[in-house]
């Protein structure tokens, strides 16, 4: 049975040991190379040994090292996972040509976490996770119906609030159904035994600091 997301909000919250080394971007139309060849600072990009997270943690020395990725591929989707942080958060929408971009940044230091969708050289859709629902992109309505039906927000021509007080849902809750939403619309399913614990392909995404430190 394919997993949902939900699992990665879990992750974030610090289910596990790893949850700072979960900056995921996913791809369709793009194998795992050609994705993370978009997203480094430099070229070539070489693809090397398979590495747990633990072993790609490592290798980040933040003087030639900044982020480490580490590849799959999941369905008709491509992936990368990034360690200790990832340029994803501003990746140029221009990445996405031809292709679906899909990134999930936990942002452990300055959250809120976020999702963004690019496709075709554009924002379609971007917003924060587990702090209420205030969607950009050329795309903002995309997803709002089935997060109304999965009762994360009320319908828009609601006067009322969709959940009473006593049953309003933690930004965690939030998270985890809107992430499992996400997979749902977007067919996507990420496999969390071998994120977590197995072993992926390593590649070097960054050697020079993200935008963002």
């Amino acid at each position: 049975m394919p997993e949902n997301l939900a699992w990665i909000a879990d992750a974030w919250r610090g289910a596990s040991p790893s949850a700072t080394d979960l900056y995921i971007t996913c791809a369709r139309g793009l194998s795992p190379r050609q994705l993370a060849e978009r997203m480094a600072d430099h070229e070539p990009v070489e693809v090397g040994p398979a590495l747990t997270i633990q072993e790609a943690h490592r290798m980040v020395d933040l003087t030639q090292i900044y982020c480490v990725g580490r590849i799959g591929q999941s369905g008709g989707w491509s992936f990368i996972v990034e360690c200790v942080g990832s340029g994803g958060w501003a990746l140029d929408p221009a990445a996405s040509r031809g292709a679906e971009v899909l990134i999930f940044d936990p942002r452990p230091d300055d959250p809120p976490s976020f999702f963004r969708y690019l496709a075709d050289g554009e924002l379609q859709l971007h917003f924060e996770l587990g702090f209420g629902y205030d969607p950009v992109g050329a795309q903002p309505d995309l997803l709002r119906p089935a997060l109304e039906a999965a009762g994360v927000i009320p319908p828009e021509d609601s006067i009322d609030d969709l959940l009473g007080e006593d049953e309003e849902l933690s930004p965690a809750e939030e998270k985890r159904r809107v992430l499992k939403v996400v997979g749902e619309h977007f067919g996507l399913s990420l496999p969390q035994q071998v994120i977590e614990s197995g072993q992926l392909p390593a590649v070097v995404t960054r050697t020079s600091p993200p935008s963002s430190w």
